[in-house]
């Protein structure tokens, strides 16, 4: 058997466990990289890129070099669509279907034919190959799979037998990679609509009505103003962007601060900021949220003339974070008390005239000065009056 084959015969051994380990791209490439480099193959850069299903994310790659470096890039859907994309090679191999292309830098004339090469050749690459593989049904526009390219500096580039290593082992590696990269877009989609905490424990198996746990937490609910009768006097893809504008502006905040957005509640959201520890701490990043989430929604009134003012509401208690549905449809949220506590607090923001209004329980707790008393006040369903506090600016 010649050093090629038993190379290619070792990797798919190794490749095979990989796709049941659910390897991610990383160790994949690493391990190839490693490996037809100490058989002595003239291979001096290894980029693995796979489309992915995310709302921000078309695509992401892997960068294998000598050494073991492997670097991680992600690719935004705006990416996708700039000029320098449109005129690589990868880009032409998926847009015309061409499932495998080599090219021989160093030699005239081709360093022309992308902008892409003649960058190769002045880092000294003399040698390009790349393999289209492509998941499921082909769709020849845009097809699901991923793109593997390998390359050489040596003098010569890759030798005949190289070449037939890297086309046979291409395949098994994308199969290799495959279930690593589906279970990270059901990661990637689960923490896009269940949410970053909650995404998790539902790929673990926190799948069953009454799945949930007892928590404290600081409840933050916010609601556009206003918003009902926008959805009155504009059309419809109009109010859909409004109200994109307006979650962009809102949301950032929360997740900096360390909440999770549980829900969208039509024009608005449930967030929750769980108390793992010092209670202080969280109420406070729960309140400093709300003041950048405010005041970042009032700012796009400077360009927008439909824009909506933000109301929000904070209440800390104890709530139940987990599953709850039925017939087949599940949702992760928090329910309990104090949520609807912080409902029925958000529902007189607009009536107090104050944008963000809090609970005494958030108030005792954080010991922020910008909260200054206003009353106490009835809420539907809660027998006695609740002493709410609003929100002043720092001086």
């Amino acid at each position: 058997m010649s050093i090629a084959a038993a190379v290619l015969e070792s990797l798919k051994e190794r490749l095979l466990d990989l796709a049941l380990e659910r390897a991610e791209m990383e160790q994949v490439v690493s391990e190839v990289g490693e490996t037809l480099a100490s058989s002595g193959m003239p291979l001096d850069n290894i980029r693995l890129t796979s489309r992915t299903l995310h709302p921000a994310i078309d695509a992401i790659g892997v960068t294998w070099q000598p050494g073991g470096t492997t670097i991680g890039d992600v690719f935004g859907h705006r990416q996708q669509q700039s000029e320098e994309w449109r005129r690589s090679p990868l880009f032409h191999m998926m847009s015309k279907g061409q499932l495998r292309m080599r090219r021989r830098i160093a030699d005239p004339g081709v360093a022309n034919e992308f902008p892409v090469f003649q960058d190769l050749r002045a880092d000294g690459v003399t040698d390009y190959l790349a393999h289209l593989m492509v998941f499921g049904k082909r769709v020849p526009a845009n097809p699901d799979g991923l793109i593997v390219r390998w390359i050489s500096k040596a003098e010569g580039g890759f030798h005949e037998d190289d070449i037939a290593v890297l086309d046979g082992i291409a395949r098994l590696v994308a199969a290799a990679v495959l279930p690593g990269v589906q279970r990270q877009i059901a990661r990637n989609l689960l923490e896009a609509y269940v949410g970053a905490r909650a995404g998790p424990r539902v790929l673990e198996g926190a799948i069953q009505p009454g799945d949930d746990v007892a928590i404290e937490a600081v409840i933050l609910i916010a609601d556009l103003a206003g918003f009902t009768a926008a959805s009155d006097r504009l059309p419809g893809d109009q109010l859909t962007a409004l109200l994109d504008r307006h979650f962009e502006a809102m949301l950032p905040p929360i997740d900096r601060r360390g909440g999770e957005v549980l829900a969208f509640l039509g024009d608005g959201v449930l967030a929750a900021f769980e108390i793992d520890g010092d209670a202080g701490a969280r109420c406070a990043a729960a309140v400093d949220a709300a003041v950048e989430a405010v005041t970042a929604v009032a700012a796009l009134k400077d360009r927008d003339p439909h824009a909506l003012p933000l109301d929000i509401a904070l209440h800390m208690g104890t709530v139940r974070y987990g599953n709850v549905g039925a017939a087949g449809r599940q949702a992760f949220t928090v329910i309990g008390p104090a949520v609807n506590i912080t409902s029925r607090i958000e529902a007189l923001c607009g009536e107090l005239g104050h944008p963000i209004l809090a609970s005494e329980a958030v108030a005792t707790a954080c010991d922020d000065t910008r909260l200054t008393p206003v009353g106490a006040y009835p809420l539907r369903g809660i027998a006695q009056a609740v002493t709410l506090y609003a929100v002043k600016p720092r001086p």
